[in-house]
């Protein structure tokens, strides 16, 4: 029996069927979908993570190149002659008294604070480092004197003049970034501006008063202590050591500021306590910050105003000797509860222990750690040592 197969002439029959075989079905359709938003989602994720480390690793050199900037500042500045002309000390007798000898403790008080001075106003951390008037010295003799105005310090006070000018008011909220574009403003980096090693995406006014700030990668102002004696963990701050470079040994890492040993701290060993051992004034590394990606600082002196209950901004102005019971200097009668050997007040201290306390009641330092906001820093205090 011979079977014949006809062809099927029909044309829209054989469409039906041609589309019946080459069809996606809806379960189909949706696993594709699905497979390709994963993926989609899988590759934001990536490029996200990859867009965050770009942005570490660019604030990692940013705090890192200012560092060596500012350490190259600090180093000129530590080894500059002061322009003070102090008055002849009378000659010593062989014997000296007791006179002469507080004369000499006087003289070397006077050096260390005109080191501590001329720091303050050629490395400024707040708007009173360059707005507060000289500090006067009135000796024995009531003879008064003060250190000449350097140039870099009236350049500073130029720049907040014309800023003045233009109807701006500097505010506290991020000055300490804005004294870190001061300074690079009027450094050198080899042939080049200190500011040339920045993007124009990383100057801004991000708090609107006319005044520019240093931005990290990720738009927040960077951070700026002269002095940060907190971050080093020593007693009285924080149990923990969250500085990479920061030693408290006075032995290893003596005070550049005092080579006189003038601090009243070397004195005070009629103290009825044990923390005469933590006192002594140590060399103090310039802490430059990025908040990091959570844009927290965490740390006293540099948390964000904007932050509920911020208070850890540098809102002090800097003491005369007359005032000097206020926060930044020694008070030589009862600063801390402290018996000092000193005949007068000293002012721009930067171990000051300052009024505002943690929950645990203790007085704080400038850099001490506040909240864990500051776990995800980065600071020259932890780059230093990394090549």
């Amino acid at each position: 029996m011979n079977c014949k197969i006809q062809a099927d002439n029909n044309p829209a029959r054989r469409l039906r069927k041609h589309s019946a075989r080459g069809g996606f079905t809806l379960i189909e359709l949706l696993l594709a979908v699905t497979i390709v938003s994963m993926l989609a989602a899988m590759i934001t994720v990536g490029m996200s993570t990859l867009r965050r480390q770009a942005q570490i690793r660019r604030c990692e050199q940013q705090v890192k190149k200012i560092d060596e900037l500012i350490q190259t500042r600090f180093n000129e500045l530590i080894n500059k002659p002061l322009p003070v002309q102090f008055p002849t000390l009378p000659q010593l007798s062989p014997n000296p008294t007791p006179m002469e000898i507080n004369l000499v403790t006087i003289r070397k008080q006077q050096i260390m604070t005109c080191r501590r001075e001329l720091l303050r106003m050629e490395m400024p951390d707040r708007i009173t480092d360059v707005t507060d008037p000289h500090f006067i010295f009135t000796d024995t003799f009531n003879n008064s004197f003060s250190m000449l105005t350097p140039s870099s310090h009236s350049a500073f006070r130029r720049k907040v003049t014309l800023n003045n000018s233009m109807g701006n008011t500097w505010t506290e909220e991020h000055q300490g970034s804005e004294c870190l574009y001061l300074m690079l403003s009027i450094m050198r980096d080899q042939d080049s501006n200190a500011l040339d090693f920045l993007f124009p995406s990383e100057i801004g006014d991000t708090d609107g008063d006319g005044m520019l700030e240093v931005l990290d990668a990720f738009g927040t102002p960077l951070g700026f202590l002269r002095w940060a004696p907190g971050i080093s963990g020593r007693p009285g701050s924080t149990d923990r050591n969250y500085s990479g470079i920061q030693t408290t040994d006075y032995k290893e890492a003596p005070d550049w500021t005092d080579i006189g040993g003038a601090d009243p701290r070397y004195r005070d060993d009629d103290l009825d306590d044990n923390s005469t051992l933590y006192n002594n004034p140590f060399h103090l590394h310039p802490l430059i910050c990025s908040a990091g990606p959570d844009e927290e600082f965490g740390m006293f002196g540099l948390i964000r105003r904007s932050a509920p209950g911020a208070n850890g901004t540098l809102t002090n102005s800097h003491p005369d000797a007359i005032n000097a019971q206020q926060e930044g200097g020694i008070d030589a009668a009862s600063q801390s509860g402290f018996h000092y050997r000193a005949t007068a007040p000293i002012p721009y201290d930067p171990f000051f222990l300052h009024t505002v306390t943690n929950p645990q009641g203790i007085r704080m330092q400038f850099g001490t750690f506040v909240h864990s906001g500051m776990i995800d820093n980065i600071s020259n205090h932890d780059i230093e040592e990394a090549p």
